[in-house]
C-alpha cells in the first residue's frame, strides 16, 4: 500500500471528523438563535395583533364628516354626489337618513343614479331643508333624528346607578309589565334603537333605551374599552333592575352588533334574570371568530402560521386588558340559553361577518328564530325594508306573548 495515500486518506477523514464535530459543536448555539429570533417575531407579531384587536374594543362616539353635496332638492326628491361610492353603492336599495346643520331627512332607495349623482325620494324629518351647493354628512344608517320627539316619540330621561356611577337612559312609556330594554352598538347611541322603537311604537311598550359605560356623559373605563360584554354586562343588569323597580315583571332585550354581545352575556351571567325574549342584529356573539375571519385586515397571512400568530396575539390581548375569549364566546355558551331569540343578519356584513349570526342560529335552532337579510350590510335589516321588518319583529312579539 502506497504510504503516502494512506496518510492522505487518514488526513481527509481525520478533517472530516473535525468539521463534522465542530458543526455539531455549534449547532445548540444555531438553534437557540433561531429559537430567539423566532421568540422575538412571535412576540411582535402578537403585540401587533392585539393592538388591532384592542382598537376594535374601543367605544369612540361617531365622527360626522359634512363630505357629500345637494346638487338638487324639492319637496319629495334630492340629487345627491356621494363622496365614497363604494359605501353608498352598497345601501343604495336601503333607506337611510341624511343629516346637515340645521335639519335630517329620510331618504328611500335610489331611483336613478350615474357614476357621480343619484336621486333619491326625500322626506324632511326635522328642520329646513339643505340648499343645492350644501355639504351634507355621509348617510346614516340609523334613518332617524337624534331627538326622538322630532317623529313624534315622547320620552323622559331617567337615570340609575350602575357599578361605575350614574347611567342615562331614554324611558318611552306605555303599558303593561312587559318592558323592552334597548341596547345600542359600540360607537353609536340611543338613536340606533329608533328603528325598532317606531316599527312597534303603536304596541306600546314601555321601553328603556340606554347608555353602557363610556357612552358620552356616562362613566368611563381606562381606555373607553368594550369587552364585549364580559364586564358591561352589569350595565344591563342594572338597566333590568330600574325597569323592575318600575313595574316590569319581564324584559325582552333588544340590541344590535357589540350591544347584543352584552344583553347575550347580561342573559347567560344572570341566569334569574326576567328575560323574556331576546332581538338581536349582527350579534357580536363570539370575538375570537369575528377577530380570525376578518385577520386578513391585520394579519395577510393564513393557515397554521396564520393560527398561531392570531392565538399568540389573543394570549397577549388578555394580558394586556383582561378579555377572555372564551368568556365572550356566547356561541360556544348557547347551550345556557333559555329565551327564545329573532336574530337578523346581513349577508354582506363586514363588520361582523354573516357567519357568526348563522353559527349562533345553527348552536340553538330550538330558540333562534333566523332571517338572514340578502345583500345587507351592517346592521341594515330595518334599511333594506322597514315594512318586512316591522312584520317580522310585531309576529315575534306577538308569539311571545306580554304580562
Amino acid at each position: 500500500m502506497n504510504p503516502v495515500a494512506h496518510t492522505h486518506q487518514r488526513q481527509a477523514s481525520t478533517d472530516e471528523t473535525s468539521r463534522t464535530s465542530g458543526w455539531t459543536h455549534r449547532l445548540p448555539r444555531v438553534l437557540i438563535v433561531a429559537a430567539i429570533v423566532l421568540s422575538l417575531v412571535y412576540a411582535a407579531a402578537g403585540w401587533y395583533i392585539s393592538g388591532e384587536i384592542i382598537d376594535g374594543l374601543v367605544s369612540s362616539p361617531y365622527v360626522v364628516e359634512y363630505d357629500t353635496a345637494v346638487m338638487a332638492v324639492s319637496g319629495t326628491s334630492i340629487e345627491l354626489a356621494p363622496a365614497d361610492e363604494g359605501t353608498i353603492e352598497a345601501d343604495r336599495d336601503a333607506v337611510m337618513g341624511i343629516r346637515w346643520e340645521g335639519g335630517y331627512a329620510q331618504v328611500g332607495p335610489a331611483t336613478s343614479w350615474t357614476d357621480t349623482i343619484e336621486t333619491r325620494p326625500f322626506e324632511l324629518l326635522s328642520g329646513t331643508p339643505p340648499r343645492p351647493g350644501d355639504d351634507i354628512v355621509d348617510f346614516d344608517s340609523f334613518a332617524f333624528p337624534p331627538d326622538p320627539t322630532a317623529i313624534g316619540i315622547t320620552y323622559e330621561t331617567v337615570t340609575y346607578p350602575s357599578e361605575l356611577g350614574e347611567l342615562e337612559a331614554w324611558l318611552v312609556p306605555g303599558n303593561g309589565a312587559t318592558w323592552i330594554v334597548a341596547v345600542h352598538g359600540r360607537g353609536s347611541d340611543r338613536p340606533d334603537m329608533l328603528r325598532l322603537i317606531t316599527s312597534i311604537a303603536d304596541l306600546r311598550y314601555p321601553t328603556l333605551v340606554v347608555r353602557i359605560r363610556n357612552d358620552i356623559d356616562s362613566p368611563s373605563t381606562d381606555g373607553s374599552l368594550l369587552l364585549a360584554g364580559q364586564e358591561e354586562w352589569r350595565d344591563v343588569a342594572a338597566a333590568v333592575d330600574y325597569a323592575v323597580e318600575h313595574g316590569a315583571e319581564d324584559v325582552i332585550l333588544a340590541a344590535p352588533s357589540m350591544g347584543a354581545a352584552l344583553v347575550l352575556g347580561y342573559t347567560l351571567e344572570q341566569t334569574d334574570a326576567p328575560v323574556r325574549a331576546l332581538i338581536l342584529e349582527a350579534p357580536v356573539a363570539d370575538f375570537r371568530e369575528i377577530v380570525a375571519l376578518r385577520s386578513g385586515e391585520a394579519l395577510p397571512i393564513g393557515g397554521v402560521i396564520g393560527d398561531s400568530l392570531l392565538a399568540v396575539g389573543r394570549m397577549v390581548t388578555w394580558l394586556r386588558v383582561g378579555l377572555d375569549f372564551d368568556t365572550v364566546d356566547y356561541i360556544d355558551r348557547a347551550g345556557d340559553l333559555d329565551a327564545p331569540i329573532l336574530l337578523f343578519h346581513g349577508t354582506d356584513d363586514t363588520t361582523v361577518p354573516f357567519q357568526i349570526g348563522r353559527s349562533l342560529a345553527d348552536a340553538r335552532p330550538d330558540l333562534v328564530e333566523f332571517h338572514p337579510i340578502p345583500d345587507a350590510a351592517h346592521v341594515r335589516a330595518w334599511n333594506e325594508d322597514p315594512d318586512g321588518y316591522s312584520q317580522i319583529v310585531r309576529e315575534f312579539l306577538d308569539r311571545i306573548g306580554r304580562s
